[in-house]
């Protein structure tokens, strides 16, 4: 799928190393659908091992503010870069959404169901127009990739870890 180089000093450069590795990239932890797909990963992530995939969340925060989203046991062993230069997003070619996807009643309605059903609650946004990612990387190939069009997208990480399989 392609090369992606990683910054010098990147943690996640040895990790992909070492074994294939899910990265998921969040917007800010205000965001409910990154709320969504931390624990969208945890339900997941006893599949995604059986798969012998390693799992590295980035985000743009402070380590600090990033650990109290991260508390659950499925996720223990998962590598959480703070990148708050974006360098990582920018190795990946994540960049901001178009300004009116933030105005898409489509955005608009998913967010209020998985803020109101799956109780994730609203809080001050950061990175409002970042969009996230998805990818499965091991060295420095791209296995799979999923690139939002929209903050509201919701990958299957199950289904982007079999297919970075078949590559």
């Amino acid at each position: 799928m392609g090369v992606v180089s990683l910054p010098v000093d990147s943690p996640l450069r040895a990790l992909a190393d070492r074994s294939p590795t899910l990265v998921v990239f969040l917007r800010h932890f205000g965001c409910t659908f990154c709320r969504e797909a931390i624990a969208d990963v945890a339900r997941s992530r006893e599949a995604i091992r059986r798969a012998g995939v390693a799992v590295a969340f980035v985000h743009a925060s402070p380590p600090a503010d990033a650990e109290p989203w991260f508390h659950d046991p499925a996720l223990a062993d998962a590598l959480l870069i703070s990148d708050p230069n974006l360098d990582h997003y920018r190795a990946f070619g994540l960049g901001p959404t178009a300004s009116q996807a933030l105005i898409d009643p489509k955005v608009w309605a998913r967010g209020a169901a998985c803020a109101v059903l799956h109780g994730f609650g609203m809080q001050p946004v950061g990175m409002l127009r970042q969009l996230p990612g998805a990818f499965v990387v091991h060295h420095d190939r791209v296995l799979a990739a999923f690139r939002h069009s929209s903050p509201a997208d919701r990958p299957d990480y199950v289904d982007l870890v079999r297919r970075a399989q078949s590559v």
